[in-house]
């Protein structure tokens, strides 16, 4: 039986390497979420970082030969030694010969060309036109490619589970207090609606990055020493459409980091509506509700090492302690919009570990949400056991009723003050509502003008007390498809 459990002599050489490694890793994104993760290396890792600001060098060369600066030669031999460049390389050479990042970049790319080539690199720019530039460009990729679709398939799977159960009537919540009756659907429509909306908002903030080519202190003056006097702006331009980016024209040394905040709001909001809805599941989890669970949890069970019969809501508590985790990179993409005059390097080590923490920890929190909607089962018969209270005490829509018909009472006064006084009794006896009422003539009298629906909800038929709530669900259903569907036709 132990050696069932050796796992370690299964992996092959690779996979022990990376495992040893993600286990002496400082960060949990190595650590213990990296399997989730891994999608976005290409986009995050330092590896990326290093290729894409490679891969700048060769959209500035390729620039610099369209201002006739460059021969089309030039450009080549760059295009083919970023088929042979190693980041790990690029690493070495920063820490042990060129003391800093993007000149090991240049080193590592005149390995592979000649001299006249290399001297044809970094033309009149400073190294955050090529770190901000190439990290905008990454970002971008990073929501696109992979953070983007993870968000619409947890949209439509949320969409998907309204419509199946948007005509099963659950109990209100408001305080953590019994109320009127909701279309357990609408809410879940309600959350994909609003997720939808921050995904749009994502859409927008992302976007909005910017990249720049504008030199050491962002006059572009020594670009002009380059590419020809009053030739700056149109060499940017030019520059940062390869790269579908636009220039930042209030950069200094660094693209200013407003817009990188943005992205940071865009995310931890997402993450707090994503959080807000797995804590109400988590809650529904519970065993005083118990209205939903998850099917692997429920036949897994033993999520509890003292107790081997829990059902514990591990995902739902996981994603919901995570949002605060997500949150915390905000102070650090604050600080990052200010810095002495045109630079320093404040900046500089707090771009090293924000927004990409806080978006490797969304995204794996979504494919989270994407595994659990998949394994949710909901508990219908426990959904009409807790209802039950409320159909026997329908106070709020007694409440609803008698100021829709403008009632008052001789000795109570209006509606909400005679509810209160009956709602007491009912309470202290455990009498249905409406019996304590009828035994009221002055609430008889009106009981006997009012419609049959009206009557029929309180007498517990509330099933018909939810108003407008499936057309709400709906619009924000087809909302909710209509963005998740246009990630989907841009790929």
């Amino acid at each position: 039986m132990a050696e069932d459990f050796d796992l370690v002599r299964k992996l092959s050489p690779d996979d022990l390497n990376i495992s040893r490694f993600r286990l002496s890793s400082v960060s949990p994104d190595e650590g213990k979420y990296a399997s989730s993760t891994d999608a976005l290396r290409p986009y995050l890792s330092a590896e990326a970082e290093w290729r894409k600001c490679a891969e700048v060098q060769l959209a500035l060369i390729e620039t610099r030969a369209e201002f006739e600066q460059a021969k089309r030669k030039n450009v080549e031999e760059v295009r083919e030694a970023l088929k042979k460049i190693n980041p790990l390389n690029m690493s070495l050479l920063e820490a042990k010969v060129t003391k800093h990042d993007q000149l090991a970049v240049i080193e590592e790319i005149g390995r592979f060309v000649s001299l006249e080539t290399k001297a044809l690199l970094h033309p009149g720019t400073t190294s955050y036109d090529i770190l901000d530039t190439a990290r905008a460009v990454l970002f971008k990729q990073a929501w696109k490619n992979v953070i983007r679709p993870e968000a619409s398939k947890a949209i439509i799977k949320l969409c998907e589970l309204a419509e199946r159960s948007i005509d099963i009537l659950q109990v209100g919540r408001t305080h953590l207090q019994d109320t009127s009756p909701v279309l357990f659907g609408g809410t879940l429509a309600g959350y994909a609606g609003r997720m939808a909306e921050r995904t749009a908002r994502c859409d927008s903030y992302f976007k909005a990055l910017k990249g720049k080519a504008s030199g050491i202190v962002g006059t572009g003056a020594g670009i002009e020493m380059v590419v020809g006097e009053g030739k700056s702006i149109m060499f940017e331009k030019a520059f940062l459409n390869k790269l579908k980016l636009k220039p930042d024209y209030t950069a200094t040394q660094v693209v200013q980091k407003e817009s990188l905040a943005d992205v940071g709001h865009g995310i931890v909001t997402f993450a707090h509506v994503l959080g807000d809805f797995t804590n109400d599941m988590r809650m529904l989890y519970s065993s005083a509700i118990g209205e939903v669970t998850s099917r692997d949890n429920a036949e897994r069970l033993g999520g509890s090492s003292a107790d081997a019969m829990k059902n514990n809501p591990i995902d739902f508590e996981n994603m919901t302690g995570k949002v605060d985790v997500i949150e915390s990179g905000m102070r650090v993409l604050y600080g990052m919009i200010a810095t002495d005059f045109q630079r320093d390097l404040r900046g500089s080590v707090k771009g090293r570990y924000q927004p990409h923490a806080m978006m490797a920890q969304f995204y794996e929190s979504l494919k989270r949400l994407n595994k659990s909607l998949g394994q949710l089962s909901i508990n219908e018969d426990r959904i009409l056991q807790n209802l039950q209270g409320y159909r026997d005490n329908p106070s709020e829509a007694m409440v609803a009723i008698l100021r829709g018909a403008q009632w008052i009472h001789p000795i109570y006064g209006e509606g909400h003050n005679f509810v209160k006084e009956i709602g007491k009794e009912s309470k202290s006896t455990k009498r249905k509502l409406l019996e304590v009422a009828q035994e009221d003539t002055p609430f008889m009298e009106l009981y006997e003008t009012l419609s049959p629906l009206k009557q029929e909800i309180l007498q517990g038929h509330i099933e018909k007390y939810t108003g407008s709530a499936k057309k709400r669900a709906f619009i924000n259903i087809e909302y909710a498809n209509s963005i998740a569907a246009s990630n989907l036709q841009q790929q």
